[in-house]
């Protein structure tokens, strides 16, 4: 066990940090360190290995954790930007889930800081998957704050999105952190808690690909159907049966009256278990999905 002020080394995604200009940087990020220009043209990925490391608050941590942190060319701290989270899946890690997701295109384009974290042994503590006994909740909770004491980060609008076991962790965090977190994007993620109860009604997007044999769309081992885990939120949520709308030519449906304001989205594009990195025949990119069911929704 660590002491219980323990600490994360912060591995930063620096892009864009020419468009800034290296004071209105250094001073959005204190104590990170900063690159050439001409470095952040010839690699797309900057891990700051050698970084001081950085205190996480008060937590009895197991565990040294960390994370990659981008921050958009766009922020200049005057006004407060949302948070997204980009978790990956097993086996994976945050570098290689940010590679493949494109997380960072959106945040450049639309302006908000992206987090991806890793989980401890290259998997999260989901519920019933996958090894680890991690408090990840608690480390949310610590990169939200840590962050946000960083940068100018509107608290009301922190999002998760994540991928298979991170796509479980997400469920997790809607079930017990959804009064950190604004909206919620499972992608090929299944429900791996018995008992969710979320603090607040909070909105949902769901994706499973009907392809993968990963995370099956029907369900099969831990793994519940996409239908009766899309049922599961319908009730925590309360929505009303109708309205149902249909968007992306009919690979998404949307349950709009459900409680406080809130929606459950489905999405079901052709494709695998990485549909998402690949080319699928739905054209159904994660940022291009979830950023604007996102962005709809800030906490009470």
């Amino acid at each position: 066990m660590q002491d219980k002020t323990t600490t994360v080394s912060r591995r930063s995604v620096i892009k864009g940090a020419a468009a800034l200009g290296g004071a209105s940087l250094a001073g959005a990020l204190p104590g990170i360190a900063m690159a050439q220009s001409t470095a952040l043209d010839a690699v797309s990925m900057l891990q700051l290995e050698n970084e001081p490391f950085y205190p996480m608050g008060e937590h009895d941590w197991q565990f040294n954790r960390d994370y990659v942190l981008h921050v958009p060319p766009s922020y200049d701290g005057t006004k407060p930007v949302p948070l997204v989270f980009d978790v990956h899946g097993y086996t994976s890690f945050a570098t290689e889930q940010l590679q493949r997701s494109k997380w960072d295109q959106m945040s450049d384009k639309e302006g908000f800081v992206l987090i991806d974290p890793d989980g401890v042994d290259k998997s999260w503590n989901a519920g019933n998957c996958c090894g680890s006994t991690a408090d990840d909740v608690a480390f949310f909770r610590q990169m939200v704050k840590d962050v946000s004491a960083q940068l100018c980060i509107d608290t009301k609008r922190v999002y998760v999105s994540g991928h298979s076991n991170g796509g479980s962790m997400t469920y997790r965090l809607a079930c017990e952190a959804a009064d950190l977190f604004a909206a919620a994007n499972p992608v090929c993620g299944w429900m791996g808690l018995t008992n969710c109860k979320p603090s607040r009604p909070i909105p949902i997007l769901a994706i499973r690909a009907m392809n993968d044999g990963t995370v099956q769309y029907n369900g099969g081992g831990i793994a519940g159907s996409a239908a009766s885990e899309l049922n599961k939120w319908i009730g925590y949520d309360m929505c009303a049966s109708m309205p149902v709308t249909s968007s992306q030519n009919g690979v998404c449906t949307t349950h709009t009256s459900c409680a406080e304001g809130t929606q459950v989205m489905e999405c079901h594009p052709r494709g695998d278990h990485n549909f998402f990195y690949a080319n699928n025949p739905d054209h159904l990119l994660v940022p291009d999905t979830a950023w604007p069911f996102f962005k709809q929704f800030s906490l009470p």
